[in-house]
């Protein structure tokens, strides 16, 4: 029989045995990150870091907690029913119209973009320079879409308005008359936008957009990102006249990253069908991509899966519980209420917002500019005291390196959290040295805090951690 270790050595008690033997025994330095270079820091094991960027969003501890992620078979008894709930379930989150169809696949959001952009090529298009989309763009993610269409070699007209306000109508206005002037029933196929532009902080006013192509009698889809709205602001795609939506898993949905989503409208489908079928006909159709609508169209119809995996949708089963749970117009709610907390804390500090209309300010994303004067190395270091000193990962707004930070309710936020990272940005800006009112800033933002929270109703047989 072997005899016991001796009293001096390190027992294995957990899995961090080995990390905490290593420090108690100075084999391992503090960060060695020149930010933290001079400063007296702490081995911190307890915590947990609050995250509000825009994605993947903080999510809710049961989407992890209740998911299976043990791989099932995907032929299975009942695999293909269970998959079907789960994608119905999102058609309701999204008030997708009767008869259309939710498309799951492997990928994100861009994904979704891609798939959407490359879809409805007919025989016309090629080896040709002909305009058959339209992308309206007010910030870095729908400039990314842009991108996006460009990069598939589809002939697109991109139209940018300016950061920090809504989309460009009256240019959008100008190219539907002339594209209906020019070629009688239109050229363009599709009209693409944001619902929430996350570089900028700005919800863009998707209803005008429907009633522009309404009164113009343009023919075209309207295919709209929803990546940062689906589960995080009010949208429904009857409503609003929406053919293409495209969303993702991690964000307003707070499952883990892995599942693009295309929710299309009776409209699209017809169009996407209509469109393959020409195709075929002129001897062009060779072999489809993964991200090929009409593959994942058959696909839903058949063996109800397309490229995904069980643990995926057994995460986003859970999070459309949560959300159902709470309520989606509670949920709409506590994204305001968090973005309140956000506003009032950096308003009242000195600072001002990348919006210019208040009007359209995100509910989901609040984005913030520098102040004059202070650019990149500020905003940089704003963001590194948030996060090694308070445990708060913000960001910065991508594509404008000196512009500024935004602070994100997406997902699982709650006013807490908002709290909580409102007091972060504040006091690392002022450490940071920037000529603003942190007492002030604190101040409004408990405030507000203090006129939004709600009292919690813990759900049965789970306490109030979420065990």
């Amino acid at each position: 029989m072997k005899a016991q270790a001796s009293a001096e050595k390190n027992k294995l008690i957990s899995p961090l045995s080995g990390l905490r033997r290593l420090i108690e025994t100075n084999q391992i330095d503090a960060p060695s990150d020149d930010f933290l270079s001079d400063k007296s820091a702490v081995w911190s094991p307890h915590n947990k870091i609050i995250n509000v960027t825009p994605g993947p969003a903080f999510g809710s501890d049961l989407v992890t907690q209740f998911s299976s992620t043990q791989t099932r078979g995907m032929r299975g008894p009942g695999a293909a029913e269970f998959f079907t709930a789960v994608r119905q379930e999102y058609a309701t989150l999204v008030d997708m119209p009767k008869g259309g169809m939710p498309l799951f696949f492997n990928g994100s959001g861009t994904a979704a973009t891609e798939a959407a952009a490359g879809a409805m090529r007919t025989p016309d298009e090629m080896n040709s320079d002909k305009i058959v989309l339209l992308t309206l763009e007010i910030g870095c993610f729908s400039n990314a879409m842009g991108n996006c269409v460009e990069n598939l070699g589809r002939g697109v007209i991109r139209l940018k308005g300016e950061l920090g306000e809504d989309l460009p109508f009256t240019q959008c206005r100008s190219v539907l008359e002339k594209d209906l002037a020019d070629n009688p029933g239109g050229n363009i196929k599709m009209v693409m936008a944001p619902h929430n532009e996350t570089g900028a902080g700005v919800t863009a006013s998707i209803q005008t957009l429907r009633d522009l192509l309404d009164e113009l009698k343009h023919p075209a889809l309207l295919g709209i990102d929803g990546i940062s709205s689906i589960g995080s602001l009010p949208l429904s795609m009857d409503k609003l006249g929406i053919d293409m939506l495209m969303g993702c898993s991690q964000k307003g949905m707070m499952a883990s990253p892995g599942i693009g989503m295309i929710t299309l409208s009776p409209k699209a489908l017809k169009r996407v069908a209509e469109c393959d079928q020409q195709m075929i006909e002129a001897g062009l159709k060779k072999s489809e991509h993964y991200l090929s609508l009409t593959k994942m169209i058959a696909a839903m119809e058949t063996s109800a899966l397309h490229t995904e995996t069980p643990p995926n949708y057994a995460q986003l089963a859970v999070a459309l519980d949560t959300i159902a749970i709470e309520g989606l117009g509670r949920v709409v709610e506590r994204h305001a209420d968090c973005s309140a907390i956000f506003r009032a804390a950096v308003k009242a500090g000195g600072f001002e917002l990348v919006t210019k209309d208040i009007n359209i300010a995100s509910n989901s994303v609040t984005a913030i500019r520098a102040p004059k004067g202070y650019g990149e190395t500020e905003i940089k270091e704003v963001l590194s005291i948030m996060y090694n000193k308070h445990a708060v990962e913000a960001a910065a707004v991508p594509g404008y390196p000196d512009m500024g930070w935004r602070l994100c309710a997406t997902g699982g936020i709650q006013p807490q959290h908002a709290l909580m990272a409102s007091i972060s940005f504040l006091k690392a800006a002022d450490e940071a040295g920037l000529p603003i009112d942190s007492d002030k800033g604190l101040l409004a933002a408990s405030h507000t805090y203090g006129e939004v929270v709600r009292y919690h109703r813990p759900l049965p047989g789970i306490d109030m951690y979420g065990r």
